[in-house]
């Protein structure tokens, strides 16, 4: 599942710098922000999905603990 998480994050990081770099590039009006907006989201989209990989694992853990809780008694 990490996998899945990493890549998706990398293609979309890769497709909006690169739409930022090519506004750079071509010159278009407004494409600092264009390229600033995409190192964002990129930031996000990484952060977002290491927190998800995260959260999926606390719950598998607390599972883990509550079906040994109940399964003692």
């Amino acid at each position: 599942m990490k996998k899945f998480f990493i890549i998706y994050a990398n293609i979309f990081a890769i497709i909006w710098i690169g739409t930022g770099l090519h506004a750079l590039i071509s010159g278009q009006p407004k494409a600092f922000n264009t390229l600033l907006f995409g190192l964002a989201f990129s930031i996000v989209i990484f952060l977002a999905s290491w927190f998800s990989y995260w959260m999926i694992n606390r719950i598998k853990q607390i599972d883990a603990m509550a079906r040994e809780i109940t399964t003692k008694k």
